[in-house]
């Protein structure tokens, strides 16, 4: 395939000449290494063709978009109805994408995730496919550590935790937040900026009470976040969904050589191609889990001898894991290799929108739709954005004016010295590199018509006299870009709001916090964010709530 032409639309920076995108997406951004990623479909905005409905639709999701509808509508949603109405439409094209259930909505980048799904689902339907949005809750997963923090800026510079995981191995998705949360919140509360903020912090209270449960506690705010435009919230334990995954999964254990071989043949192809695994698995390692008596989850390991083994203890026989399945699908639960083509089998689902992190676990995952016979869908990164409020957006606008636009105070730290550096007339540091090079070659052809064997000993003078001058040119550059303190001082604020801890901003801010900051001016700006993944979007913000308007900055109740 031909490299892609980059979007004429998009003016924010460009996301791979930053650095902010791994090896990966920029080369598949490019049109590279896409054999990578077959069967799936790697799509861009404009190619909405390439989104196929399966040859032979999921059928039977009728019934799982049934629960979905109860479910949705005990959390809140007001488009429960209308969108399971259409999931239960076997012509109906389904967007999906996902994360897991983390405290306070999660990372800022889980609201982008879900507006970018609308706006997908969106597009497709302008072009006469009807199309519904879904966003999977990967409530099964035990990595408590991660959905049990959340970074709240006002609070202090370290994210805050709701304590040490007294349970590893359970689902976090069914566990109670504990007084934990109340305790967190409370601090949030205290050390809130405005009243506005504190307000919204209070309209959530409900929604983070003790004893809500990590996927409820989610699922209710995403819905009080994103209103009519959230789509339709998919809990991975829901048990209408386990059983209609139970035929997947077990052709995922009937076919577990072949499975097995799918996977180390992607390896292998990934290894030599020198692209780093997301996950490295042992021979033998099955892309799924059990949840046994104690409600622990743990991996599940065939055996030479036609049974399995549970990491951690326990074994038996795999007709024994079988029946199990067809009694209790809900002791079953798919890995993060195996968890799209569950999905996917589920819904027939016409496209996926992963982030930079997940597009690089489907070059591992990609293996196990033709192993399993599930219909691959087509993919597409997630666009990504940054929230400026009106401080920000004055900074920014006082650097423009000085010919230092948002690309600039995102790039490296060498090339943002250089830039500020270039300020100043530094002509003299190239006059002089030029004389030393001159310098250097006077020298090279004198110590030849003396002696040839000085060679050596000349070649390592000249490397490092260029190495020293090399030294010396960079500390220049430095001191050279410090002259303006002021100027240097609103770059690096700057920065370090778009790229708190040196991260992304939509991987550090938790979503809570940046409702609770802009309220639902924020939400009004996603809703028309753009596809494109290829540019930082720039979400300009004012934390001012209009005049005479009581609830214009409120996230939809």
């Amino acid at each position: 395939m031909p490299n892609r032409p980059a979007s004429a639309a998009s003016s924010g920076p460009d996301l791979c000449a930053c650095g902010l995108l791994g090896d990966l997406p920029r080369r598949f951004l490019d049109g590279r290494d896409l054999d990578l990623l077959e069967p799936l479909r790697f799509v861009l905005p404009g190619e909405e063709d390439q989104v196929k409905a399966p040859a032979d639709p999921a059928t039977g999701r009728g019934a799982v978009a049934g629960a979905l509808a109860e479910a949705n509508e005990r959390y809140g949603h007001p488009g429960a109805a209308s969108l399971a109405e259409a999931l239960a439409d076997p012509a109906t094209l389904v967007v999906i994408t996902g994360q897991q259930c983390g405290l306070g909505a999660g990372p800022l980048f889980t609201l982008t995730k879900a507006a970018a799904c609308v706006r997908w689902a969106e597009a497709l339907t302008r072009r006469g496919r009807r199309a519904v949005p879904l966003f999977w809750m990967a409530s099964e997963d035990h990595d408590y550590a991660e959905v049990a923090r959340a970074w709240f800026p006002p609070a202090g510079p370290e994210a805050l935790t709701l304590g040490e995981d007294p349970e590893p191995l359970v689902p976090v998705g069914g566990r109670h937040l504990g007084p934990g949360a109340a305790a967190l919140l409370a601090r949030v509360r205290d050390a809130a900026p405005n009243d506005d903020y504190r307000r919204r912090l209070d309209d959530c209270r409900k929604d983070l009470e003790p004893d809500r449960c990590f996927t409820e506690s989610f699922a209710r705010l995403m819905a009080r976040f994103l209103g009519d435009r959230c789509p339709l919230l998919v809990d991975s334990q829901l048990p209408a969904l386990k059983e209609a995954s139970a035929p997947v999964l077990r052709r995922l254990i009937e076919g577990r050589r072949e499975v097995d071989a799918a996977l180390e043949s992607a390896e292998a192809e990934l290894d030599r191609r020198g692209v780093r695994l997301q996950v490295r698995s042992r021979r033998g390692e099955a892309p799924l889990f059990l949840i046994d008596d104690a409600g622990e989850r743990r991996r599940v390991v065939w055996t030479e001898n036609g049974g399995y083994r549970l990491r951690g203890g326990g074994a038996g026989e795999v007709g024994a894991l079988l029946e199990g399945l067809n009694r209790q699908p809900e002791s079953l639960s798919p890995g993060v290799l195996a968890r799209p083509v569950v999905q996917d089998a589920v819904f027939g689902t016409a496209l996926q929108i992963l982030g930079p992190g997940e597009l690089a676990y489907m070059t591992q995952a990609r293996s196990l739709y033709g192993a399993v016979d599930v219909p691959p869908p087509a993919i597409v990164l997630r666009p990504q954005v940054v929230l400026l409020g009106a401080r920000e957006r004055r900074w920014l606008d006082a650097l423009e004016a000085e010919g230092i636009d948002l690309a600039a105070v995102l790039s490296g730290p060498d090339e943002l010295d250089e830039l500020l550096a270039s300020r100043l007339d530094l002509d003299f540091l190239g006059a002089a590199s030029d004389k030393l090079e001159a310098a250097i070659d006077d020298l090279a052809a004198g110590q030849t018509s003396v002696d040839e064997s000085l060679g050596v000993a000349w070649k390592k003078t000249g490397a490092n006299l260029k190495r020293t001058f090399a030294l010396f040119e960079r500390r220049v550059v430095g001191a050279a870009a410090r002259r303006d303190e002021v100027l240097r001082g609103r770059v690096m604020r700057l920065r370090a709001h778009c790229l708190p801890n040196g991260k992304p901003q939509e991987r550090e801010f938790t979503s809570l916090h940046c409702l609770a900051s802009y309220g639902g001016a924020l939400i009004r700006e996603l809703g028309s964010i753009d596809r494109d993944p290829r540019h930082l979007q720039p979400l300009s913000l004012a934390r001012v709530r209009r005049a005479g308007d009581e609830t214009a900055d409120r996230p939809p109740a």
